[in-house]
């Protein structure tokens, strides 16, 4: 595919920095073609599973415990792909699919936000079929040192709540018999978190500190 279309949505609602430019690497990395069934774990506004529904020619179940349902329905309507977009008000963490219901999984700014994560990538891979595909894209940290006047940062502490780097990713995929086919940090991060400036109090300036150390994006694709 020439063009990004995700980065090509026309009144783009992110709801985390990078996700639009998150997406295409990710999808592709997935093996995604037509006609599969496609889960994605966080719909967020429903742009990114209608812009692949409607791109690639699958159908994709979304799951959101939080955004409004009728609003990315409304979109996928929008769109032109409403019966190939279902959004569903479940946790990842207890699903109600078949085991194998899915030909490839996928979660952009949102499975590090699931607490008890183990618990959901079992599922998630429970629903997955074999040789199916399960990737993330999401906010992660780097290995690298943290500064120390970063740590003095209120948001710091959110960030050591919940993000993780590639390598304990990688690591708990891997734990859960996962082949790891991908696995890095986005050459862009920083810049793709410049340009989304939509952060709590504090979390503007401790980006522009530590300038892309620290704090970053990263991809993780395991297969089943």
């Amino acid at each position: 595919m020439k063009t990004n279309p995700f980065l090509e949505i026309e009144n783009p609602k992110p709801l985390g920095a990078g996700s639009y430019e998150m997406a295409l690497p990710l999808i592709n990395a997935l093996n995604i073609t037509a006609g599969m069934r496609v889960l994605e774990v966080g719909a967020g506004t429903g742009q990114v599973a209608a812009t692949l529904a409607k791109f690639w020619g699958v159908s994709v179940i979304t799951l959101e415990p939080w955004e409004s349902l009728k609003d990315i329905q409304e979109y996928s309507t929008e769109q032109g792909v409403e019966n190939q977009v279902l959004p569903l008000n479940i946790n990842a963490k207890c699903m109600p699919f078949a085991d194998e219901s899915f030909d490839a999984v996928f979660s952009i700014g949102s499975f590090f936000m699931i607490e008890e994560r183990e618990l959901a990538l079992k599922e998630i891979i429970r629903v997955t079929r074999k040789e199916g595909y399960i990737g993330i894209g999401e906010p992660m940290c780097t290995q690298n040192p943290i500064r120390i006047e970063l740590e003095e940062y209120e948001i710091f502490e959110s960030y050591k709540k919940w993000l993780r780097s590639v390598k304990w990713n990688s690591n708990l995929f891997e734990q859960y018999g996962l082949t790891i086919e991908e696995n890095y940090y986005f050459e862009d991060s920083y810049q793709w978190m410049i340009d989304n400036f939509r952060y709590y109090d504090g979390e503007k300036d401790f980006i522009l500190q530590d300038e892309g150390r620290w704090l970053s994006l990263g991809l993780v694709v395991g297969r089943k």
